[in-house]
């Protein structure tokens, strides 16, 4: 099985200390605390990484950074990775005055992200939508902006090298009340036979993606679009802040097997891009205890299996996460 390819956050736990030396703080960060705009990427190209915190130092080590760079004020950096890197943000900023922590106290915190490196990727674009979500996609397609009643011309995405291309790139964003992952992967499945004939579901399974309840499901059918033409498709679903998302790729099944990996890749690169807490400070979870560690996997995994993380803290009143941004696909 192909490693998990994922951009994982944490935060570092360890104790209160007394005097003057900093607070460690115990969290998982949202998972647009620090992004790569490609990721996987090939050996050598560039990767822009982008921050969305501030604080009185912030120091990056890894990739030609070496064990540390201060980058106090700055909120992107580029880099060549020949071959797989963690990133690390140092944080320190002073912390406003919660139930957990005093006024003025000095808090450490830090942010990782991590790029693949892989050989032989085809080049891939990123999609930066305004609404604070991107997603990488094919170079050489363009992208189609469907508006819907609901999100405008946010709501629906094509990114396909024609208009009604057999193989292409969806992401498709709608409101929603009281809705879990499992409804709407249930509502897209019962969608499908509206544009598809005899479909079948190849496999599915549970995880979580942006810090969220997921759900990843394959399947194929003939699209009515295309007679006589078999597709398979792979369908990532999940809710967050009120809405319901769905990105989704396809191409012909009997080219699946060669474009799966690309097809996956382009599908779990879809990410948000508003992170930080009030002020712009990063964000801190509700404290777990001394000596205490836990992140969170944020993409499916190259072949469906359950996908291990673990469940976020909810943040502190005087640290609110963002509301997040809008993002998903059709079929």
């Amino acid at each position: 099985m192909r490693r998990l390819l994922c951009l994982v956050f944490s935060l570092t736990c360890l104790s209160l200390w007394r005097g003057s030396a900093p607070v460690r703080a115990a969290s998982n960060p949202p998972s647009a605390a620090v992004a790569a705009d490609q990721n996987p990427v090939a050996p050598g190209k560039p990767v822009t990484l982008r921050w969305y915190f501030t604080g009185d130092k912030v120091v990056v080590s890894g990739g030609r950074f070496g064990k540390g760079a201060v980058v106090t004020g700055r909120t992107s950096l580029t880099d060549r990775p020949a071959k797989t890197t963690r990133y690390t943000f140092d944080v320190t900023y002073h912390a406003p005055k919660t139930a957990e922590l005093p006024a003025g106290k000095l808090v450490h915190v830090r942010y990782f992200v991590v790029v693949e490196v892989q050989a032989g990727l085809p080049n891939l674009a990123a999609y930066r939508d305004p609404h604070g979500w991107q997603i990488s996609y094919l170079g050489g397609w363009k992208h189609d902006n469907v508006t819907t009643p609901d999100e405008g011309s946010d709501g629906l995405v094509y990114f396909q090298q024609e208009d009604d291309s057999v193989e292409r790139l969806a992401v498709a964003i709608m409101p929603v009340k009281e809705m879990t992952c499992g409804d709407l992967m249930d509502k897209v499945k019962r969608d499908i036979p509206a544009h598809y004939n005899e479909v079948a579901i190849v496999s599915q399974a549970e995880l979580v993606h942006a810090d969220v309840p997921a759900q990843w499901t394959y399947f194929t059918g003939k699209d009515e679009s295309h007679p006589g033409t078999v597709t398979q498709s792979v369908v990532l679903a999940f809710v967050r802040g009120g809405r319901a998302y769905v990105v989704s790729a396809r191409c012909a099944a009997a080219r699946f097997k060669a474009r799966q990996a690309l097809l996956e890749n382009m599908v779990k690169s879809f990410r948000f891009t508003n992170g930080g807490g009030a002020g712009g400070k990063p964000i801190l979870a509700q404290k777990t205890g001394a000596g205490a560690a836990r992140s969170a996997s944020s993409s499916p995994i190259a072949k469906p299996a359950p996908a291990s993380g673990s469940k976020l803290s909810a943040p502190p009143a005087a640290a609110p996460v963002a509301a997040p941004p809008t993002g998903a696909a059709p079929l």
